[in-house]
């Protein structure tokens, strides 16, 4: 038993163990994953034991430092330990000119290009996407009520079509959504929204449809969506619906000039409507446009499996449904 406890204390073993839990959790997310699998607790516990032996192991370090040089010492340790990370921490944030430079995916709304547990180096400098100017009239016309067009009739909504039919999918112009998006055309403001069916790939082999947004028409001119423009990492404005979320990595659709002012518009590239499409019509809340001061930076480089770590420790222990699918896109 002294013998184990004493190989335990080894970084190198510590490391190994998390590892070597983390292809557990791997594995059997990767076979017991599904809602309706009896086994599907399985990749939350080894989750959740992760974070048991990352603490296990830090009690050992501080047990086996106060034991050899008292608390004191240990103390001090530690506090040294929290001024270096703090100071590499800062020193990154210097190099990369971003108060945020390491990021983690917590979803999987940007399959395939980024994968939930991915770390993501994020960098502050000029963000690649569709540039547009606009009046502040016009920016505040993109979070008014739509008008949809749809077999020759027209219906305004607050929000957008697709979170419309998602609270209430049996009316008409929902079933005619669902049935013919590219034939439905819907005006938000100074925008105009097309859809196409986009292909739904599962990860059992099996496949389906669901409407998505293609393109997005402004004063004449129409922008397709497409995996060109940069991917950033943003906070959502307070009382935003992303704002319970945390941090937002998703790619950019435009990035719009208001008098000098700079907005951005993004999307999960796995997400079948622009993030400010989203709406809650619980308690009427919506995404509006990123402010430049809530930007956080781009991405320039993704280290993959590392952020699974972040994630439990944060709590994260099971994933969305959407891990288990991947939206396809004609056009792109």
């Amino acid at each position: 038993m002294i013998d184990i406890r004493e190989k335990l204390k080894k970084s190198y073993v510590q490391v190994g163990i998390l590892f070597f839990t983390l292809a557990l959790y791997l594995v059997t997310n990767s076979l017991f994953g599904s809602a309706k699998n009896p086994y599907n607790f399985l990749p939350p516990l080894f989750g959740a034991l992760i974070v048991v032996e990352f603490f296990i192991f830090v009690g050992f370090e501080v047990k086996d430092g106060a034991k050899k040089y008292g608390w004191k010492h240990e103390i001090v340790d530690t506090i040294i330990a929290l001024v270096i990370a703090v100071g590499v921490w800062y020193g990154f944030s210097l190099v990369l000119n971003t108060s945020t430079p390491i990021s983690g995916v917590v979803s999987c709304s940007m399959l395939p290009n980024l994968q939930r547990g991915d770390f993501v180096i994020v960098q502050g400098a000029p963000v690649a996407s569709y540039e547009i100017s606009m009046t502040q009239n016009e920016l505040d016309s993109l979070n008014s009520p739509a008008t949809i067009f749809y077999d020759d009739k027209n219906i305004s909504i607050p929000g957008s079509i697709f979170p419309f039919c998602i609270s209430s999918s049996d009316n008409e112009p929902c079933q005619f959504f669902i049935k013919n998006p590219q034939s439905l055309v819907e005006k938000k403001g100074v925008f105009t929204y097309h859809y196409q069916q986009c292909t739904i790939n599962y990860s059992n082999g099996s496949s389906a449809t669901e409407p998505c947004l293609k393109s997005v028409t402004f004063k004449g001119k129409e922008y397709l969506a497409n995996f060109s423009n940069d991917i950033i990492v943003y906070k959502p404005p307070s009382g935003d619906v992303f704002s319970k979320i945390g941090d937002i990595v998703h790619r950019t659709m435009f990035k719009i000039n208001v008098d000098g002012k700079y907005y951005y518009l993004t999307r999960g590239d796995n997400n079948p409507l622009l993030d400010m499409q989203v709406y809650d019509y619980g308690t009427g809340a919506v995404n509006h446009p990123i402010p430049q001061e809530n930007l956080r930076g781009k991405v320039i480089a993704r280290i993959p499996l590392l952020g699974y770590f972040k994630l439990f420790l944060s709590g994260y222990f099971s994933e969305d449904p959407q891990c288990k699918m991947q939206l396809g896109f004609d056009h792109l």
